[in-house]
């Protein structure tokens, strides 16, 4: 459906966009902070579909 450049450049701009709300949010002082376990665990989750979206083949069942 999608060119693989279109995709890389969608997954390039979302990692941007997540890198920098990382920061903002490990810096923040805000009264209900997100941890950074969770900002970890949302970096894995967004590597593992990164990973899958760009793959070259995926395997069979």
């Amino acid at each position: 459906m999608f060119a693989p450049d279109e995709i890389g450049a969608q997954l390039a701009q979302i990692e941007r966009s997540q890198n920098e709300r990382n920061v903002d949010v490990l810096e923040e002082d805000d009264l209900l902070p997100e941890s950074p376990a969770a900002v970890a665990e949302c970096v894995q989750q967004f590597m593992r579909v990164k990973e899958l979206l760009t793959a070259p083949m995926l395997g069979t069942s």
